[in-house]
């Protein structure tokens, strides 16, 4: 099985963004940019008003460690698509920006940044 590779950019900020696809309950599918974040060890979080507009269904709430901090954060089931690989999925929600990829959804996948081009693999 050959692997999928997923191109991203690095912003003005110098922060890392990939595309990543989230299927509603109806099946329509959003592409949003995601930051990256090495802090963050879960697979992703999103906004919760997106989370809420797809019509993920909630499980509650739990804390989360987010570099230094602990955050109390709700958590979905969510269909995510990083590159072609379509998986269900626990989502946290609660985030300032529309998606925060972390650790677990690179794990083991290679990353290769340049910051003179501004470009980003995901392979």
């Amino acid at each position: 099985m050959q692997a999928t590779v997923v191109n991203g950019r690095i912003d003005e900020q110098g922060q890392v963004l990939l595309p990543v696809s989230l299927v509603a309950s109806d099946g329509f599918e959003v592409e949003v940019e995601a930051h990256l974040s090495l802090e963050f060890d879960g697979a992703l979080a999103v906004d919760e008003a997106l989370a809420h507009e797809l019509g993920w269904r909630c499980l509650g709430a739990r804390r989360v460690v987010l570099g230094e901090q602990t955050h109390l954060m709700d958590h979905y089931i969510g269909m995510v698509a990083l590159g072609s690989d379509l998986q269900n999925m626990v989502v946290l929600g609660g985030i300032a920006k529309p998606a925060l990829i972390g650790k677990r959804l690179l794990s083991g996948r290679k990353l290769s940044l340049d910051f003179v081009s501004g470009k980003v693999v995901l392979e």
